[in-house]
């Protein structure tokens, strides 16, 4: 270990012999620390072991280096007795409180979401998942950097072959750090590439998570990142909001068909509108037109997510001045292009996965220019080669496409209508 100024070092004197105890200040429980030399001081114990006032004590031998570092990085205390050494748990991290996530806000049902802390998550899952059933299998991941992650599902549920193919890849990563967590840890295991789609879906609801593990999933937490990983997944089931299940049945429907119109609108309403305009009259500045303000609304999201909230109004002054009144009657975009490009905008916030609305923005500006070149050859070949790449999707053996290929009409229809919670018979009825 290095001299950094939060690494304490304890020396007592226990019956005649110097122990030493070693912590990091500002991974540390002060409280803890303070029992725990309250009890070697009184020596009211057998021997050392007995002495100690924790819970949690592992024994270790002082010449295994790499585990106690590791064990003091992680917030743990290490009492060196000799050959020797006690490591006990006096995590204390800094983290925030239990608040409901921006990107994922209901109006009914739970506030509370998930925070940097892999140990209040696990809590967080357990709170909803009353079962004995529950595992959350621990692994440590990077060689130089060491990041905790934990792999959760229900034992007699989970389907066996894809959590040991999960395992498999997870044992199989062989980096020397993971800082970027959730997002580098699902490039490693699924060999991404250049694939635009989200290939596992991410929530901060605890409630959305422990559902997707009762119905028999897995999910992936990872310490620092308050964003759990559930796998597999399928693009229907990353369509789906909490909200369509915290009303009634009917307007749970309603709404999901709302929002599944919107998804659409983003993606082909521009694409369609203009190859109609182009086939009464074919012009490359009116192309130039709608790729220019789809990359400045493109822009101003960027801006916005980057813009301090006390210059947000100046911001939209910005935002209104290039995509305004002040734009058309200056002649750079007519009204119509403003008015397309704001409706599918729009839709591309109503779409429930952020990962997924950045795809369709960018599966849409390549459409615009297949048209562009090829009229309505680009849209028909397009459509066909994505169509076609999306069926051949198949992270962890399961078609991105279920449940429409391969074809399901009853869990189709189910996506579809938010069906009524029907009650469990009872054994004697």
């Amino acid at each position: 270990m290095n001299n950094s100024y939060d690494l304490k070092q304890r020396v007592l004197n226990f019956r005649g012999r110097l122990i030493y105890l070693y912590f990091l200040a500002s991974l540390s429980n002060d409280t803890l620390i303070s029992r725990l030399v309250e009890g070697i001081e009184n020596d009211q114990g057998k021997d050392l072991e007995n002495c100690l006032n924790m819970g949690d004590v592992e024994i270790v031998q002082t010449n295994d280096i790499a585990k106690i570092q590791y064990a003091l990085m992680c917030g743990n205390c290490a009492l060196f007795d000799g050959e020797t050494t006690y490591i006990m748990d006096t995590k204390n991290y800094p983290n925030r409180s239990i608040e409901e996530p921006d990107t994922e806000k209901s109006v009914r049902g739970a506030k509370d979401g998930f925070n940097e802390s892999i140990l209040n998550n696990t809590g967080l899952l357990r709170r909803r998942i009353k079962s004995v059933e529950l595992c959350f299998h621990k692994e440590t991941i990077g060689t130089k950097n060491p990041m905790d992650i934990a792999i959760a599902y229900l034992e007699d549920k989970v389907d066996r072959n894809i959590l040991k193919r999960v395992l498999d890849r997870i044992q199989n990563v062989k980096v020397q750090e993971l800082i970027m967590s959730d997002r580098a840890l699902e490039e490693l295991i699924l060999d991404q590439g250049y694939n635009p789609f989200p290939l596992v879906r991410y929530s901060e609801r605890p409630d959305i998570v422990a559902t997707h593990i009762q119905h028999g999933y897995i999910a992936i937490l990872c310490d620092t990142s308050s964003s759990v990983l559930m796998l597999p997944t399928t693009l229907f089931e990353i369509l789906e909001h909490v909200e369509e299940h915290r009303q009634t049945p009917l307007i749970g429907t309603f709404i999901r068909l709302i929002r599944l119109s919107a998804v659409l609108l983003s993606l082909y309403l521009v694409p369609v509108w203009i190859l109609s305009v182009s086939y009464m009259k074919w012009d490359y500045s009116f192309f130039v037109q709608v790729l220019i303000v789809e990359l400045s609304i493109e822009l101003l999201r960027i801006a916005t997510i980057h813009t301090p909230e006390s210059l947000s109004n100046a911001m939209g002054l910005v935002a209104a001045l290039l995509l305004g009144q002040f734009a058309i009657d200056l002649g750079f975009f007519s009204e119509e292009i403003l008015l397309f490009c704001a409706i599918g905008s729009i839709g591309g916030f109503a779409t429930p996965n952020y990962e997924l609305s950045l795809t369709n923005k960018y599966i849409k500006v390549i459409m615009i220019i297949c048209i562009m070149f090829l009229n309505i050859y680009g849209f028909v070949i397009f459509n066909i080669c994505l169509w076609i790449y999306l069926a051949r999707l198949k992270p962890f053996g399961m078609s991105y496409l279920y449940p429409l290929i391969p074809f399901d009409l009853k869990s189709f229809m189910h996506f579809l209508i938010r069906k009524p919670k029907k009650k469990e018979k009872s054994y004697f009825e």
